[in-house]
C-alpha cells in the first residue's frame, strides 16, 4: 500500500505541472482583477485582523472590510454589494499564496473600501448551522471568553470567536495542533466511545461472534464519520476516521495489518476523493506526524514496556512522560520541514508546550463534549466548571510559554530544502537501523541544505 500511495502522489505531482482545473477546485475566475461591482453573500461569521475584518463568501472570495463601528456589521446570508478588484495574491518568498489558495478552493482576496453596500437577508439569519447552535449549549452552560471560544474549538472545530491575539499564542508556543480538531481529539473521542460500548473492556462480543462485532464496530464507525461532518470534514481528522473505519473492518473480517499501510491506504483513499488535498497543509502535517510518531513509537516501544514500570505509580508516571516526549521529538521532526516551508518559522519550546497541553486536551475534549450534550442543566453547569478551569490553565500555560524569551526562531526554505530535510531523516533513521554508511548520506544531505540557506 505505500508503494501505491508513492505512485498516486507521483501522478498528482506530475498532472501539477499542467494544473489542470480539477486539481484547484475549478477557481478559474475570468473577472480576476478586473474593477468590477461584485455581489458576494457572506458564508461565515467575521474573523478579526489587524486593520480589517475578513468574510468567507459563496463565490470564493475572501472579502476584507474595514472596521467600521458606525454601520451595519453583515452576518451569514447577508449580500455585500462593492465595486472592487478580486486579486489572485502573489508569492512570499518560495511560497506560491495565490497558488495555495486556489487548492484550498478560493478564487482570491477582494477588499471593499468604504463604498459598500449591505443588503440584509433575514432567511439567513433565521437560524444557526448545527455546529453554531451546539456551541451555543456550551455558552449556556456557563462557559464565556476565551475559555468559551477555546472549547469550542477544540471539541467542535468551531473558531469563530477565536481571538486573534489567542490564535498567534498558540501557534507562537508550538500548541496550533491542539487547537484544530485533529486527529489527536478524534482519538481521544474514538477511545471514549469503545470504552463506553464495552465498559471499559470488560464486555466485548465474542471472537467468533461476527454479528456483535459488527454491530459494535458500526455503531463507532458511524460515531466517527458524524462528528467528522461536524467538525467540517478537515484533512487530518478524515485521515483520523478513515484509519478508525480500515481497523474497524478489519477487526469485523479478522484481518489485522501494519500501521503504516492503514495510514497509507487512509492517504490513497482520500486523495482519491480529494486529489487537491495533496497540497492542504492540513493533510501534509497529519500524515507526516502520524508516520512519525508510528515509526519512532515502534523503535522505542522496549522503553515504554519495561517491566519495572509497569505496576508501579511512578513508574506508571515514567512511562506516560516518557511516551509524550517520543510522541513530541516524532510528530515535531516529522513535521518541521513543512512547517518551516509554510509558515517560516519553528517553535522553540514545544516539548514543554506538549507535556503542559497534551493532559489538559485529554480531559478537555471529554468534559467539553459532556458540556454540549448536558447544556444548561444542573449537571451540565457542573461540568462546564470543571471545562471551565480545563481551559483557563490551558489559556494560561499556553500564555505563559509565548511569553518565555526566544520562543519561536523564523526560518525561511525552499522547496527543494524540504526534499533535503526529509532525505536527511529518512537517511538518518536508516544509519541507525542499517549501516553507518548511510550517515555519508545524510552529510551530503545536510550540507547541501547549508549551502542553499546561506545564498
Amino acid at each position: 500500500m505505500i508503494v501505491v500511495l508513492a505512485a498516486v502522489i507521483a501522478v498528482l505531482l506530475s498532472l501539477d505541472h499542467f494544473k489542470p482545473e480539477w486539481l484547484l477546485y475549478q477557481t478559474e475566475c475570468e473577472t480576476i482583477d478586473s474593477l468590477r461591482t461584485y455581489a458576494f453573500v457572506v458564508s461565515s461569521d467575521p474573523k478579526e485582523t489587524a486593520r480589517c475584518l475578513r468574510y468567507e463568501t459563496e463565490q470564493r472570495v475572501l472579502l476584507y472590510l474595514p472596521k467600521d463601528s458606525t454601520r451595519v456589521q453583515p452576518g451569514r446570508g447577508d449580500t455585500i454589494v462593492a465595486h472592487t478588484r478580486i486579486r489572485r495574491g502573489g508569492k512570499t518568498g518560495a511560497f506560491d499564496y495565490g497558488l495555495f489558495m486556489r487548492r484550498q478552493g478560493i478564487i482570491g482576496n477582494a477588499y471593499a473600501g468604504r463604498n459598500y453596500e449591505v443588503r440584509i437577508s433575514d432567511e439567513g439569519r433565521s437560524g444557526y448551522p448545527l455546529q453554531e447552535r451546539l456551541y451555543r449549549r456550551l455558552e449556556a452552560g456557563g462557559l464565556s471568553g476565551d475559555e468559551l471560544a477555546t472549547t469550542g474549538a477544540l471539541t467542535l472545530g468551531y473558531k469563530e470567536d477565536l481571538d486573534p491575539e489567542l490564535r498567534q499564542r498558540f501557534q507562537t508556543s508550538g500548541a496550533a495542533h491542539v487547537l484544530a480538531v485533529s486527529g489527536l481529539h478524534t482519538g481521544i473521542i474514538y477511545v471514549l466511545l469503545t470504552g463506553l460500548l464495552t465498559l471499559g473492556g470488560r464486555v466485548r462480543p465474542r471472537h467468533e461472534d461476527i454479528f456483535g462485532r459488527g454491530v459494535v464496530s458500526g455503531v463507532i464507525i458511524a460515531a466517527m464519520w458524524g462528528y467528522a461532518w461536524l467538525t467540517g470534514m478537515t484533512p487530518s481528522v478524515v485521515r483520523c476516521v478513515v484509519m478508525i473505519t480500515l481497523a474497524e473492518t478489519g477487526k469485523i473480517l479478522y484481518r489485522h495489518s501494519p500501521t503504516l499501510n492503514t495510514i497509507a491506504a487512509a492517504a490513497v483513499l482520500i486523495l482519491l476523493v480529494r486529489p487537491s488535498d495533496l497540497w492542504s497543509v492540513s493533510f501534509q502535517l497529519s500524515f507526516a506526524a502520524t508516520a512519525a510518531i508510528v515509526i519512532m513509537a515502534r523503535d522505542t516501544e522496549h522503553i515504554l514496556q519495561r517491566k519495572e514500570w509497569r505496576n508501579k505509580l511512578h513508574g506508571k508516571i515514567l512511562s506516560w512522560l516518557a511516551g509524550t516526549v517520543i510522541i513530541s521529538l516524532a510528530a515535531q521532526l516529522g513535521t518541521l520541514p513543512v512547517t518551516m516551508y509554510t509558515f517560516g518559522q519553528m517553535s522553540n519550546y514545544f516539548l514543554l508546550t506538549n507535556l503542559i497541553v497534551l493532559p489538559i486536551a485529554t480531559f478537555l475534549v471529554p468534559c467539553g463534549l459532556a458540556s454540549v450534550a448536558l447544556g444548561g442543566t444542573l449537571a451540565g453547569k457542573a461540568i462546564s466548571y470543571a471545562t471551565y478551569g480545563l481551559a483557563w490553565a490551558m489559556n494560561h500555560s499556553v500564555g505563559w510559554i509565548e511569553s518565555l524569551p526566544g520562543n519561536s526562531t523564523a526560518v525561511q526554505i525552499s522547496l527543494p530544502m524540504v526534499f533535503l530535510l526529509y532525505a536527511a531523516i529518512a537517511m538518518g533513521w536508516l544509519t541507525i537501523h542499517k549501516s553507518l554508511w548511510w550517515l555519508t548520506g545524510v552529510t551530503t544531505a545536510m550540507t547541501i541544505f547549508c549551502l542553499l540557506y546561506t545564498l
